[in-house]
């Protein structure tokens, strides 16, 4: 292996990575929180299993107050049961289907880790595993003894992640793993893992002891008071603890951020400031390109193929990708400038971003400040990482086989297989002489009929064929994502999902106070209704003209056209109109079950939106018969007719009886219309511009040769359509008594926690007769 490991001097790691004052803050925070919670987790359990074991006692020798001496003694018990039996519910972490590599099988990597190791002044993993994830991470085998002994520390490597970078880029990544291997405040997070899981259990497990307090409940008045007291108790214990972890969990995350920080430092020790955030920057597209290739993978299962090495496919749907964004700097990092590559950034801050304290990692554009803080220039060695692996190839087959045989399906090599990337690609739809128009979007949303796409008025067919899809066509979708991008930002800020940066709301080199939002995006809601206008004209204007180009041909193309557009409005609006109503049921879902408890009126609101979903997909079964597709949609489809495209249909409307089982089988009836609907959307909008093409070209070349069109698809006549601002309303917020129990913001988070402190210190003084006597 080529020596891979410069000298640096011995007193940079100390110097750049030693524990800045945030660091040492967060760390005692979390340590004070977490000791403070333990004991009082502990003292609690302690207290009410003694004032049972107490009252138990005093109920034998005493006969006028015996009984309720038991019942007191019982209750406390049941308490204490609750509290303990949370200790025996902590998993052991581990892996799942990651592959464990050994220095026997790959010496080369283990040279690699090893020095890295040895440079970063860091333990050596105890064991390495290799996944196909776009990810390196430091994981452990954790369970209760860790509060009391170290955990040894394993390295995941994934090999999306290997595939897009470079060695110094692998290196910065692994030397921040190994930053993270040397952090004694590592173990701090190791014990709020530990501790999370108990609170986890003990929050949000309903079991056996619960269904017995509500069947308590429900008995006889004179014995249901004590269901009811209990459980009101147990609520109390619920909410105070609960509020009371949260502020271990919040020092942990920043403890979480400040260790991310300390680990980058560590990286650009030993690599420099800019190949960290160079393999920063590379991870989004990788992510990306990884969706797509697994998605790619399947649909080539499907058709029997598979291919022996995975990781070119991803190769070449990145390099495919920069072309179609026509971003140079999709998957490739901008090139660093000779002159002050300090002041070079490569991200930049946000309007607004998610609520910072709930974060464990910081956000890259402070990541870069931070590596860039004191600027370490580094050697930057552009060669592939896989280099570090003995025989890289056969390592990527046989994880390629891994991978493969979950689908437990037959197929054969294709060793033709990156040609079929290429040929998705080349898909009409994806031309760049389009300009971007389809990507992304969906043009037929935009409007309620077909009907509306022919009422541009053509004065010459040849002119405007010529003069579709111009350059300013690219500027105006820009210019229409950036006002959406604003627009939603502003929204978020607004409704308090987001907050800005550093306190300060910037927009367009202004500062905003929160009650000017308001105005700012009303003002951006009309200029984005402006720009999308412009698009929607446009888009009107190519389905006009190319219409009154098959009219001249004849020969069926204008019904053709119509017939394509027909199916393409009909797939995007009914699929548009089945995604809503599932956002509908899951927001529903979401503040129904927010407090864990459903009530009566709860669950008839929750009926009725699942019942939305089942009439959108009751209206595309009982379409299914009356839609006619053309030939060539069929064959593309690979269908015999639209119907058998579809399952029987043997789902039922949701009813408060079946609710339960309803929802266990809903996604399923969702994904298959879903999946049915958006290949015909896909199929239909390649035929159509296909199909567009053909008809300009014949204009354009009058004696050349075009067939007869095939006989033309038809659409129902009504369905349900959804155009942008008409989805159904989302409930953004939940009412005052949810957002008490969920101690949703911080007033109702005091309140709660001051009530159910006020029920607990009831409880604590009642049995304190007993404790003390």
């Amino acid at each position: 292996m080529d020596p891979l490991f410069s000298a640096h001097p011995t007193d940079i790691l100390s110097d750049l990575t030693g524990l800045n004052h945030a660091h040492k803050r967060s760390l005692w925070l979390t340590v004070l929180g977490l000791v403070l919670f333990v004991l009082v987790y502990f003292a609690l359990s302690s207290w009410f299993a003694w004032a049972s074991y107490s009252l138990i006692r005093y109920g034998f020798t005493e006969s006028g107050t015996g009984l309720y001496s038991w019942i007191a003694g019982i209750g406390s018990g049941l308490i204490a049961l609750f509290m303990i039996k949370a200790l025996f519910f902590v998993k052991k972490g581990s892996m799942r289907e990651e592959y464990e590599i050994t220095p026997e099988d790959q010496p080369q990597l283990f040279q690699f880790l090893y020095q890295l190791a040895d440079e970063t002044k860091a333990p050596r993993p105890h064991r390495v595993f290799l996944s196909p994830q776009v990810n390196a991470c430091v994981f452990y085998d954790l369970s209760m003894l860790n509060f009391f002994f170290p955990s040894k520390k394993n390295l995941e490597i994934g090999l999306a992640l290997v595939n897009i970078l470079s060695i110094s880029e692998l290196k910065a990544v692994l030397a921040h793993e190994f930053g993270h291997f040397a952090q004694r405040s590592m173990a701090v997070g190791n014990w709020v893992y530990i501790a999370q899981q108990i609170a986890a259990h003990l929050i949000g497990r309903r079991d056996a002891l619960d269904d017995f307090l509500r069947s308590v409940s429900r008995f006889d008045f004179r014995v249901a008071w004590i269901g009811w007291l209990l459980r009101i108790i147990i609520w109390s214990l619920r909410s105070a603890m609960e509020s009371f972890f949260n502020l271990v969990v919040l020092a942990q995350r920043a403890l979480s951020r400040e260790m991310e920080f300390q680990a980058d430092l560590v990286a650009v020790s030993v690599t420099g400031s800019d190949a960290l955030i160079h393999a920063l920057h590379k991870l989004q597209a990788a992510d990306e390109a990884w969706e797509t290739t697994q998605g790619f993978i399947v649909d080539q299962i499907r058709l029997g193929k598979a291919a022996k090495d995975i990781f070119p496919i991803h190769s070449k749907i990145i390099d495919h990708s920069r072309k179609l964004w026509n971003n140079p700097h999709y998957g490739k990092v901008p090139e660093l400038p000779s002159q002050n590559p300090e002041r070079h950034r490569i991200f930049t801050s946000e309007i607004a971003q998610p609520p910072r304290m709930w974060a464990t990692h910081p956000y890259n554009h402070e990541r870069e400040a931070n590596a860039k803080k004191i600027y370490m220039p580094g050697l930057l060695d552009d060669r592939s990482s896989w280099m570090v692996f003995d025989d890289a190839e056969s390592l990527r087959e046989k994880f390629t086989d891994r991978i493969l045989s979950a689908f437990k399906v037959e197929f054969s090599r294709d060793p033709e297989i990156l040609s079929s990337v290429d040929q998705y690609y080349e898909s009409e739809y994806l031309n760049s002489r389009y300009k971007g128009v389809y990507l992304g979007r969906s043009f037929v949303r935009n409007a309620s009929s077909p009907n509306e796409f022919y009422q541009y008025e053509v004065n010459s067919v040849t002119e405007d064929l010529e003069s579709l899809y111009p350059q300013s066509l690219s500027e105006q979708l820009e210019k229409l994502r950036s006002l959406e991008k604003e627009r939603n930002l502003l929204t978020a800020l607004k409704d308090g999902f987001y907050t800005p940066p550093d306190g300060i709301i910037r927009f367009r080199g202004t500062e905003l106070k929160k009650r000017e939002l308001a105005s700012v995006i009303e003002t951006l809601n009309k200029d984005c209704e402006a720009a999308q206008a412009l698009i929607f004209e446009h888009d009107r204007k190519c389905r006009s003209v190319h219409h009154k180009a098959a009219e001249q041909i004849g020969s069926g193309w204008p019904e053709y056209l119509r017939g394509l557009l027909e199916v393409l409005h009909y797939s995007e609006h009914s699929r548009a109109n089945i995604e809503d109503s599932r956002a509908l049921l899951n927001n529903v879902y979401s503040v129904v079950t927010a407090d864990r408890h459903v009530s009566a009126r709860e669950l008839t609101r929750l009926v009725a939106a699942g019942n939305q979903v089942y009439n959108a997909i009751a209206s595309v079964h009982e379409h299914k018969k009356n839609i006619i597709l053309d030939s060539e949609l069929l064959a593309h489809l690979e269908l015999k007719d639209w119907e058998s495209g579809f399952s029987e249909f043997k789902f039922t409307p949701a009813t408060e009886d079946n609710m339960q089982k309803w929802l266990e089988v809903v996604d399923s009836w969702v994904d298959e219309a879903i999946g049915i609907l958006y290949a015909l959307k896909q199929a239909s909008l390649e035929k159509l511009l296909i199909a567009e093409t053909k008809v300009a070209e014949k204009i354009r070349k009058p004696k050349s040769t075009l067939d007869p069109a095939p006989p033309a698809s038809k659409a129902v006549s009504e369905y349900p359509t959804l155009v942008p601002g008409k989805e159904r309303q989302l409930q953004k917020r939940l009412d005052l008594w949810d957002r008490f129990q969920t101690a949703d913001g911080l007033v109702p988070g005091l309140l709660r926690f001051a009530v159910a402190t006020g029920i607990l210190s009831g409880a604590l003084y009642l049995t304190s007769f007993a404790v003390f006597r």
